[in-house]
């Protein structure tokens, strides 16, 4: 039970403090802002910009030519005096996870899927660039909700995807049998505490009537 109150409890915050929009000055984020979407691109060549996060607005100062700003569960990389457009420019051209739909975009640097009981996936990839390398970690050894696999290409280029693992039945019983147990041990109080009012106004109302004879 008290599982459940912390979950509704935090879904609700996080739906009062929703973020509705991300702009760099005064520009969209590449992809543009969604609030599903937690790793974005930004490319300038400023040293220093305005970062507006609804009516909030912040400055940053750019002293390199790659910089992270993160905050709450979202990642913005900023690439200063870097063309989006350059040919040298490395990302995946296509991804593919066998059995899986992501929809993928070139753009969308993080995707969600719900697996079973898989030990690994198997992802199929083309690249950019035949030359990038690419490097993959964390495909392997589901053992939470949420297990995430990363691919990085030249440490220039990330990709992230949740693999969200279903939630093992003996969890939901365990649940059920908690709330079970909770009811009963509400209902016995309940039963006791009604008992001793009525014991009470019993034994009251018995010490008005012999006090009225007297």
């Amino acid at each position: 039970m008290r599982k459940i109150i912390i979950i509704i409890g935090f879904l609700l915050c996080e739906k009062v403090y929703a973020i509705n929009n991300i702009t760099i000055d005064g520009e969209s984020l590449i992809p543009e802002y969604d609030p599903s979407i937690t790793v974005y691109n930004f490319y300038t060549n400023k040293d220093n910009i305005f970062i507006k996060i609804d009516n909030d607005e912040q400055e940053l100062v750019l002293d390199n030519d790659y910089y992270e700003y993160v905050f709450d569960k979202y990642k913005i990389r900023i690439f200063k005096n870097y063309n989006k457009n350059d040919n040298e420019e490395v990302y995946l051209k296509s991804l593919n996870i066998v059995g899986y739909d992501i929809s993928f975009d070139k753009d969308i640097h993080e995707y969600s899927i719900n697996i079973d009981d898989e030990d690994s996936l198997q992802i199929e990839y083309e690249l950019s660039n035949e030359n990038a390398y690419v490097s993959i970690s964390g495909n392997g050894n589901f053992l939470s909700s949420d297990n995430i696999i990363t691919i990085n290409i030249n440490n220039e280029t990330e990709y992230v995807i949740h693999t969200l693992k279903t939630m093992n039945v003996s969890l939901i019983e365990n649940d059920n049998n908690e709330v079970y147990t909770i009811k009963k041990e509400i209902a016995k109080y309940l039963v006791i505490t009604i008992s001793c009012i009525i014991v009470f106004i019993f034994y009251y109302l018995m010490f008005k009537k012999s006090h009225f004879y007297i």
